[in-house]
């Protein structure tokens, strides 16, 4: 799909000020998409709609809870029965967290894994069926992450689980289009290491470059802005991984992110081998290290 120009775009987890559903939503946007903007905060939803509106972009909001598979329900009534169509979903909506493995509190893993892994489930059952019906060329992406597909941030074992499933659940949903002889294709957002409020603030997502740096791990802090034109290269050329190699990096960002992108294929490689192998696990373990 290299012409976007009047199609219709969800994008979900769009509201903050600092995100990549956001930034997406705005360059989508400018290449000519009708935009759908949703999040769980409805005045942060608000101000950013009108924030985009304001530059004389076609935008509109609609909130929803990605928890909850009758709100994203409705929010795909809403969409089709406003637009007649879906031609890309974006399910970016995400949180952190961190979920304890060595005590009894599982509140926060519910909480994650909901928003994380089940936003997108919900996500898929609301839009796909319906975008295959229309019978026209189409994309649906979820945001995982490099916590869930390249190693594992293993001081956050509800986040990185629960973005290794995301992984799994777009590669089956790819499996299953691809059988269906459908024109929708799926693909999988690993965006680097982000400047948004993922952390809380932006700014302390800097600190947490620091840390990972210090653990060993090669991490390059991207801004929203990037992980949109990799998602924006993701629809135009199909591809299912929407994560830059060398090539795409030169053209599109000035070969910035090369470093981070030779440690995830040595992270990969390390993987592989440590299955093969039958070996521990410690290659492809990243994180902050502690004192």
């Amino acid at each position: 799909m290299e012409d976007l120009d009047g199609k219709i775009a969800v994008v979900t987890g769009s509201g903050g000020p600092h995100g990549i559903g956001r930034a997406t939503a705005k360059l989508l946007a400018e290449q000519g998409c009708t935009v759908v903007l949703s999040d769980v905060d409805t005045a942060a939803l608000e101000a950013t709609v009108g924030d985009l509106a304001a530059l004389g972009l076609k935008v509109a909001g609609v909130p929803a809870d990605v928890a909850s598979l009758s709100s994203v329900q409705n929010l795909a009534d809403t969409v089709f029965s406003t637009y007649g169509r879906v031609d890309i979903a974006f399910l970016n909506a995400g949180i952190s967290g961190g979920g304890s493995l060595f005590d009894d509190k599982i509140d926060d893993w519910h909480k994650v894994i909901d928003v994380n892994f089940y936003g997108i489930l919900h996500g898929i059952k609301s839009f796909v069926p319906r975008m295959v019906a229309q019978g026209t060329p189409g994309h649906v992406l979820g945001t995982s992450s490099g916590a869930g597909a390249v190693g594992v941030m293993y001081q956050t074992p509800a986040y990185s689980a629960s973005k290794a499933a995301v992984c799994t659940l777009l590669e089956a949903l790819y499996g299953q289009l691809r059988d269906m002889n459908a024109q929708i294709k799926a693909h999988v957002v690993l965006p680097p290491l982000t400047r948004t409020n993922l952390a809380g603030d932006p700014q302390l997502m800097g600190f947490v470059q620091q840390g990972l740096e210090a653990g060993g791990a090669t991490a390059v802090l991207a801004e929203p802005q990037d992980v949109a034109v990799t998602v924006l290269e993701a629809i135009r050329s199909g591809n299912f991984w929407a994560h830059h190699d060398h090539e795409a990096d030169k053209r599109l960002s000035e070969g910035r992110f090369a470093a981070d992108i030779d440690w995830q294929d040595e992270i990969i490689r390390a993987r592989a081998t440590a299955i093969i192998d039958r070996s521990a696990p410690d290659p492809y373990l990243w994180g902050m290290k502690s004192g």
